[in-house]
């Protein structure tokens, strides 16, 4: 808990970046400022705590002297029966305080649409964000579908519609941060277990369907949060690859879906390169009751180039392998 808190100070109190090196561009202003502060720090503290790597990291660096900032986060939701979408109530959310809507991102061989927001340049301490959503109705297996629509449907538009519209009104960051944070469905472990087994013994459906078990537990809440490399200031840490480095070094299990070096998603050429660690594994109690230790949260590490903002599909779909179950 002392390191979450830790990680936390240092997260939001450090020295102030220009927006330049935050690779942000978004002349909006921000609105409802104090009311977006109060709930961003309040899901990044519920985020540290359950994501001790996470902590660690952020504290290790510190300790060298490095400046660590938060690049961005990520949160995933559904498409439901009707095609209701779970990144427009996202886009709903953060729009409302002055983050721009950037492009839609394809996530190659993955039925999950993915889009980015960019903060206001003046809001010097909020993150991109990072959100997608799963095409519920390209899974192949019906009854995995129809699992997912009994605890979604009618959620976007019905209970949490509701809801952001009048936490928004309120300028309520407490609501706020329940909705974002809290999951607003509670399945039942064999609920969770059978979708995430309904691939069929397909690989290629496997990161639908662990994406899909994945949401079902969490709902929205941020599954991780990326160290920007470009903001470090330590000549011994030159690149990505020399942070992994450090980090494998000191014991941080690594997500393998990574490129020629195992790790590392993209490439300079194609001016992003990114990998990320394995989700820290958390208890969750399902809506049955039961108590089972799940993959939660984890850290991704980033390096941009040539002033580069955005994001590349290729790179996420490796990065969503992070929380797949072992």
């Amino acid at each position: 808990m002392q390191q979450a808190q830790t990680a936390f100070s240092i997260l939001t109190r450090g020295p102030a970046l220009p927006a330049a090196s935050r690779f942000v561009a978004n002349g909006l202003p921000p609105r409802a400022a104090s009311t977006f502060d109060a709930a961003w720090h309040s899901l990044l503290g519920a985020y540290l705590r359950r994501t001790p790597s996470a902590a660690s990291a952020v504290v290790l660096l510190r300790g060298m002297g490095c400046h660590v900032h938060n690049d961005h986060v990520a949160m995933r939701a559904f498409v439901d029966s009707r095609g209701t979408s779970g990144l427009a109530f996202l886009d709903a959310a953060f729009t409302a305080f002055g983050y721009a809507p950037q492009d839609e991102v394809a996530i190659p061989s993955l039925p999950v649409n993915a889009r980015w927001y960019e903060p206001p340049a003046a809001a010097e301490s909020w993150p991109k964000i990072f959100v997608s959503e799963l095409r519920t109705s390209e899974l192949p297996d019906a009854a995995a579908r129809a699992t997912i629509y009994e605890h979604v449907d009618g959620y976007y538009d019905g209970a949490g519609d509701a809801a952001l519209r009048a936490a928004l009104a309120a300028d309520d960051s407490d609501a706020l941060f329940t909705l974002l944070d809290e999951p607003p469905w509670a399945p039942s472990a064999a609920d969770v277990a059978a979708v995430r087994g309904s691939d069929g013994g397909d690989p290629a459906m496997r990161a639908a369907t662990e994406y899909a078990a994945w949401t079902l537990t969490h709902g929205h809440r941020i599954n991780h949060l990326t160290i920007l490399q470009n903001a470090l200031e330590l000549q011994a840490l030159t690149d990505l690859r020399t942070l992994n480095a450090l980090l494998v070094s000191e014991g941080y299990a690594f997500n393998l879906a990574g490129g020629t070096d195992g790790l590392t998603q993209g490439s300079a050429a194609a001016h992003l390169e990114q990998s990320s660690t394995r989700a820290d594994v958390v208890p969750h109690t399902f809506g049955c009751g039961t108590v089972a230790e799940v993959p939660c949260a984890f850290l991704e590490l980033i390096q941009r180039h040539e002033g580069f903002r955005g994001f590349l599909g290729q790179n996420a779909k490796g990065i969503f392998a992070s929380t797949h179950a072992q």
